[in-house]
């Protein structure tokens, strides 16, 4: 069974006949959707001087009142398509022009600057949602892409989010992630763990322990999370389902039991052990038998994060009087310090292309998220305003999420790669976010 069961009947449909009193579901290439070999349509994510590109969003058409509202579909999109960074959002004039064929008047909408145009429809029947969603090459006057979606009402968010993804696919040839969800802790006394969409709706309660929790990572298949707990009085590492509903332990040494880190294949666990009362970062399977001692040294090794082909780890120690970021082959080897700048380092997360780790550094007294290379170079801070932490990418590396109290309370933030666009999320005031892999 699904974790997620409202969004587990949504049904995407490329195509659909009906012939012969027989329906006949035929999963077909997308009507007049462009060979994508010839399609102008292409965001070039490894320039480095890449513009954003302007595109065009119109309010999607209905024709029945009801709750729900075109121009909410369109907010929906609009929001994804600006905090990814890719794009300059422009809203499309209300009514869209059109032609005498009902179709959008790309033509006279070139004037606008805009390469591209989302637009569609929607039709609500009960509780059941049925949208058809389009994307326009406007240069071209031309559909490159057309995906029609059916699901409950309650769904709508989660059927546009599913689109951008496609969206995102079509012209970077890497899907979205805006279909997936981020783990926090919830800034009360007890700290508990939630997980939300990754745009801040659907908050769920994940534990109810009573007590503190800290540092969730989400399991590489989605579908639990593990966590240091006191739940027995000793920070240990626990495991939680999506659902809530398990709670096991799967580390209780004495002594620490923290930031524990799955593997990307899901087999084995990095973590912070104490020995002789200093932490050093193990690897440990997932049943918390000890497979590896990875650091040694007389300084306090904390926060491993894995290389996203998992042959290296990065790292936080003082053993060279202050927190700095370090890397260390998986297999065991001496370490590199690549943290020169500044002084406090923390909170490494590789990202999922393996081209930069972001962390968190103390830059003019306060906490900042930054980003660097794994050999040292190219640091960037990306954040200035506020105290800003504990940041973690999305999985497809466009994103990062971050904790900042520039509002006056903790919350839990959004930002493109570049740092360009960044905006609060959480309802509720929450800290250390895990992004989740794609979700199934």
């Amino acid at each position: 069974m699904s974790a997620y069961p409202h969004y587990s009947h949504v049904v995407e449909w490329k195509w659909f006949i009906k012939a012969g009193g027989f329906l006949l579901w035929a999963i077909l290439a997308i009507c007049l959707i462009c060979d994508s070999s010839s399609a102008k349509l292409l965001i070039d994510v490894d320039n480095p001087n890449l513009g954003k590109m302007p595109i065009m969003v119109g309010h999607f058409t209905s024709n029945q009142p009801g709750s729900l509202s075109g121009s909410d579909l369109a907010s929906i999109i609009r929001t994804d398509l600006t905090l990814c960074g890719l794009f300059d959002v422009i809203e499309a004039p209300q009514p869209l022009p059109l032609t005498k064929n009902g179709d959008p008047d790309l033509n006279s909408l070139s004037s606008s600057g805009a390469q591209a145009l989302v637009v569609g429809s929607f039709h609500v029947n009960g509780s059941e949602l049925s949208v058809e969603c389009r994307l326009y090459d406007i240069s071209l006057q031309r559909l490159d892409l057309g995906k029609r979606f059916t699901g409950s009402l309650s769904d709508h968010r989660y059927i546009m989010h599913m689109f951008d993804d496609r969206i995102l696919e079509k012209l970077t040839n890497l899907p979205g992630s805006f279909t997936t969800r981020i783990a926090f802790v919830d800034d009360a006394k007890t700290r508990e763990i939630f997980s939300m969409d990754y745009d801040g709706y659907n908050v769920r309660q994940l534990t109810a322990t009573g007590t503190i929790n800290l540092f969730p990572d989400w399991a590489p298949d989605g579908k639990g999370l593990i966590f240091t707990s006191y739940i027995n009085r000793n920070p240990d590492l626990w495991y939680v389902s999506v659902d809530g509903q398990r709670v096991i332990p799967v580390s209780n040494r004495k002594g620490l039991n923290a930031a524990g880190r799955f593997s990307p294949d899901g087999a084995s666990i990095a973590l912070a052990l104490s020995v002789k009362a200093i932490p050093k970062i193990f690897i440990i399977s997932t049943d918390g038998n000890i497979i590896k001692q990875l650091t040694n040294g007389l300084g306090n090794d904390i926060s491993p994060a894995w290389s996203p082909d998992g042959t290296y780890l990065a790292y936080v120690s003082d053993q060279a009087g202050s927190p700095q970021i370090y890397t260390v082959p998986a297999t065991g080897g001496a370490p590199r310090r690549i943290t020169l700048t500044t002084s406090y380092n923390t909170d490494p997360r590789w990202s999922p292309r393996g081209d930069l780790i972001a962390f968190t550094a103390k830059v003019d007294g306060r906490f900042q998220v930054c980003v660097i290379k794994p050999d040292g170079s190219e640091f960037k801070i990306l954040t200035s305003k506020g105290s800003n932490q504990n940041p973690s990418w999305s999985p497809d590396g466009r994103m990062i999420t971050f904790c900042s109290n520039r509002d006056g309370t903790k919350r839990i933030f959004v930002m493109d790669a570049k740092g360009t666009v960044q905006a609060p999320v959480s309802p509720i005031p929450g800290r250390s976010p895990a992004w989740s892999p794609r979700l199934k």
